[in-house]
């Protein structure tokens, strides 16, 4: 019985021998001879660095397939043909890199550290504009990390799976996306950056494949096409979703405590924001998380879609058009020239800004690889893109272009965010007469530039003159939650936000017309105030633009009031009143230029002075009013000149009533040397005490200051004042109006007394008689009080044409202590005194006329 060896002979002997090569195949033969399966091999093509030839289709075989499975054997073998086509079919075998994927731990490691900058740039984005409570949680790292880190790594890690998903789809295979981390991130989470020094905030510095996209070998355009475009797709798609998600969420309003680093909507955002959204522009300055993690990932969408080797935009210009159109010199050049221009648009040289960095970065790719035509490697570039992928392609990109569209300025810093309340107003207005009333209207636009809730009220001048005879009623529109001391509009003004209030003022005096109305509008905002000036005058051609004053002018006293004219028309003036006065000899009063209360101009003068035998008969009430040709208008009566006689050592305030500070100053109030209107609310203090020695204020060192009381029997206070400096005695009241203001003069101390009260300032204080009645009631006995040591010259003038007045009591010269004098007018029809201070002497002037 054969055995089994003996039938495995006999089976090997019954085959046909294979003929073998006398030669080893090398690498190059073996190649052709498996590319001669799929195509008709003419002849090799020398000189190259790798195996080349020329070939042509087998009949009735399509080159694209041929090409296609040939490459499926080849990989096998680890190459891959490229063919290409000039007058005929050239196929180079390119070999297949080896282990071009990075290792796991690579990618983890970049992911890890990724999350890491990411969270530093979370944290610079929401320092200082967290909501009470936070986002998410009371913990800022978690709020960071949920609203920022992971959604951002979220949405790349998916952009990354549909990349490769879709590369797999066309039997191709790419690497993960791998985030390169913004290093600069951690320098100011260090504090060695400040936020604005900080110009590329996101945390990440470019969202690259490995390997690189433009290293891998792709079959033909279509591939390049659809993968290119997948992720800038997918980021700018999952960026505006989380744009739409994030200013859902954003509050109406979260108190910031800081400038903020605005994110500037892309294009459709931008659009809809301001067309769904009333405060669309306000909330960005808080806006949500989401909002910034959609800003990054549509700006690095919408940047790697920029038509530039290495970025996803150049390879879909390849794929579309192919490398000898898309890599030309001529559309290289073009692309340079569109990039500078639209830099410029986008104001990228104007400062060191975000696009800086953009043109740094992919202007030299564009100029050292722009013609690169060799990148990326298509094995069958002349199959081209069919119609349909391409319009497809096109119009993803473009949707995705024109949506994601970064504003000039992408990422904006809010400095302004802490900006005070403005109120604008214009500061002159004109009242009209409507149905015989006279009326204005003031209006006070007020506008919260800031990012945070801002305080504001508006009241006048309560304290104001020449407001009396003006009713005045506030218009608020809603804005009345806050006030100033109960009085005028105010509200809590939303950031970016304005409102307008109005103050209607209807004249209530029926016999005149209004003159010039000057006075204040007081603003308080933020817990400081201020205040506007407001004009308002007649809309008449001829007005009183000031009250009645008497002024020192040529050593006489004349009384005054400034006129407004416009028109060229003939002025008349006259007293009305006048004639109501006493019925004398003497002629009291006269138009300054006229011999009577009557005049007539050409043109108007810019003011009209009457005169008078002295101050006291300018005073009369019957002087108030003045005609102006049809119209009537009120001056208001005019005092005399305050003057405030001090000697080079000053006043000695003492806590005696009769030696104080007098009555004018006796009240609450500041008194201040400062060439300016009263301030509001301030916080003044007193001029401080000393422990030991003299207490001196000095009113050229310390300017302001509250009037200090003196209540201590055994303490003065030397209060000292320069010789011409005008003196503003401030009211405890909220107004800019001084109480009244004086002049200082160098001459000797002197306190006058009359009706048991003191006056430091004497130079107003007057008497006057009828028929040898006083008005008040011993009102020409009076005491003169002198510090000095020296007699001080008493000089008593008469004058008019009357009987002079009698001498009950006087003296020669003041001496040190109180002086006693008593006076009787005589019984002349008008009897005046008054008096003054000359050449440190004490000048009484006594008049009388019939």
């Amino acid at each position: 019985m054969p055995s089994s060896t003996d039938d495995l002979t006999a089976d090997d002997s019954s085959l046909e021998s294979m003929p073998r090569h006398r030669q080893e195949w090398k690498q190059h033969d073996l190649l052709a001879t498996i590319l001669r399966r799929y195509f008709y091999v003419a002849s090799h093509m020398s000189g190259g660095f790798l195996p080349t030839w020329v070939v042509s289709p087998k009949e009735g075989k399509d080159v694209n397939e041929s090409l296609a499975e040939a490459n499926i054997y080849f990989k096998k073998l680890g190459w891959a043909a490229k063919i290409s086509r000039t007058e005929e079919w050239i196929i180079q075998m390119i070999p297949l890199p080896e282990r071009p994927f990075p290792s796991s731990k690579l990618t983890l490691m970049m992911w890890s550290v990724s999350a890491l900058t990411l969270t530093l740039a979370g944290a610079y984005w929401m320092e200082g504009s967290r909501p009470a409570g936070g986002w998410f949680f009371n913990s800022s790292f978690l709020d960071v990390l949920v609203g920022y880190t992971l959604p951002v790594l979220g949405c790349i890690f998916i952009a990354s799976l549909i990349q490769r998903r879709t590369a797999s789809h066309f039997n191709h295979r790419v690497g993960h996306i791998t985030p390169i981390p913004e290093p600069t991130i951690a320098l100011w989470s260090l504090g060695l950056f400040s936020q604005t020094a900080l110009i590329w905030p996101f945390g990440l510095f470019l969202i690259p494949t490995l390997p690189r996209m433009d290293a891998r070998l792709w079959e033909d355009r279509k591939v390049l096409g659809w993968v290119a475009i997948s992720v800038p797709a997918s980021l700018i798609s999952f960026g505006l979703i989380l744009w739409g998600i994030g200013l859902w969420l954003t509050p109406d309003y979260v108190a910031i405590t800081q400038a903020q680093n605005v994110a500037e909507g892309p294009f459709i955002v931008e659009i809809l924001g301001q067309w769904l959204l009333d405060d669309y522009l306000t909330r960005l300055i808080w806006s949500h998380p989401f909002v910034k993690a959609g800003a990054l990932l549509t700006f690095f969408g919408w940047i790697s879609l920029l038509p530039i080797p290495t970025f996803p935009g150049g390879r879909i210009m390849v794929a579309r058009s192919g490398h000898m159109e898309a890599r030309s010199s001529s559309n290289q050049m073009f692309l340079f020239f569109l990039i500078l221009a639209f830099a410029w648009m986008f104001n990228a040289f104007n400062g060191f800004t975000i696009w800086i960095l953009v043109l740094t970065l992919i202007l030299p790719l564009l100029l050292f690889m722009g013609a690169d035509r060799t990148s990326p490697v298509l094995l069958n570039e002349p199959k081209g893109l069919d119609l349909n992928s391409m319009k497809n392609i096109g119009i993803v990109m473009l949707v995705a272009v024109l949506f994601a569209l970064p504003s000039q300025v992408p990422f904006d810093r809010d400095d302004d965010w802490n900006t005070a309340i403005v109120f604008e107003m214009k500061t002159i207005f004109s009242a009209e007469e409507v149905d015989e009333r006279w009326n204005a209207m003031i209006s006070l636009h007020v506008i919260n530039p800031s990012s945070v809730n801002r305080d504001w009220a508006v009241d006048y001048d309560q304290f104001a003159e020449g407001l009396e005879n003006w009713a005045k009623v506030w218009e608020c529109d809603g804005e009345e939650d806050l006030s100033i001391n109960g009085f005028g509009c105010g509200s809590v003004l939303p950031p970016r936000t304005h409102t307008t209030v109005v103050l209607n003022l209807t004249w209530t005096d029926v016999t005149h017309s209004p003159s010039l109305t000057n006075f204040s509008l007081l603003t308080l905002a933020d817990g400081e105030y201020d205040h506007l000036p407001v004009s308002v005058h007649p809309d008449l051609s001829f007005y009183p633009d000031s009250p009645w004053k008497i002024v020192l002018s040529e050593g006489e006293l004349k009384r005054c009031i400034s006129i407004e004219s416009f028109s060229e028309e003939q002025l008349n003036v006259s007293f009305p009143n006048a004639d109501q006065s006493l019925e004398i000899q003497s002629r009291l009063q006269w138009i300054e230029g006229q011999n009577n209360l009557e005049a007539q101009y050409d043109s108007a003068p810019e003011q009209v002075c009457l005169r008078g035998l002295d101050p006291v008969v300018l005073r009369t009430s019957e002087l108030n009013t003045i005609q102006l040709n049809n119209e009537l208008f009120d001056g208001g009566m005019p005092e005399l000149p305050l003057i405030a006689v001090v000697p080079l050592q000053g006043w000695n305030i003492t806590s005696s009533a009769q030696l104080g500070w007098g009555f004018e100053l006796n009240a609450s109030g500041a008194l201040s040397s400062i060439d300016d209107v009263c301030p509001l609310n301030p916080s003044l203090s007193i001029p401080p005490a000393p422990v030991a020695g003299e207490w001196i204020w000095d009113l050229d060192v310390r300017k302001i200051s509250n009037i200090p009381a003196v209540q201590d029997e055994n303490q003065s206070l030397t209060v000292r004042m320069s010789d011409g400096t005008s003196m503003h005695v401030c009211s405890p009241h909220l107004s800019v109006e001084p109480k009244f203001n004086f002049t200082v003069e160098e001459g000797p101390e002197l306190i006058f007394q009359r009706y048991n009260t003191s006056h430091r300032m004497w130079s107003n204080m007057w008497m006057a008689a009828y028929n040898g009645t006083l008005l008040q009631s011993q009102g020409a006995n009076f005491s003169f009080y002198s510090s000095s040591n020296q007699s001080i010259p008493v000089q008593i003038n008469y004058q008019g044409n009357g009987g002079q007045w009698t001498t009950v009591r006087s003296v020669s010269s003041l001496s040190n202590g109180w002086n006693s004098f008593e006076f009787a007018p005589s019984d002349s029809t008008l009897s005046t005194l008054w008096f003054e201070h000359q050449d440190n002497s004490l000048v009484i002037h006594l008049a009388s006329y019939v």
